[in-house]
């Protein structure tokens, strides 16, 4: 690491042990992100492909429906 006037001198110690927090820290807010929005994996047969892309949808759309139709509200 070079020098910069006005800051602390940074050992390559220090980068690795702030390299290590950065990782964990992204970890764990994408643990959170995922514990916050429920996440479905989804591969869809060929028929259902061609069903998705004549609604002009997402996938997330089409889910959507089809959960409230399971639950008996029609979607508009």
């Amino acid at each position: 690491m070079t020098c910069q006037t006005g800051l602390p001198v940074q050992t390559g110690n220090d980068h690795a042990h702030w390299q290590a927090w950065r990782k964990a820290r992204k970890l764990e807010q994408q643990r959170a992100c995922r514990a916050m929005y429920a996440h479905i994996d989804y591969s869809p047969s060929d028929k259902a492909l061609r069903v998705i892309e004549a609604q002009r949808g997402n996938y997330s759309s089409v889910i959507d429906a089809l959960a409230l139709i399971a639950a008996g509200e029609l979607p508009e």
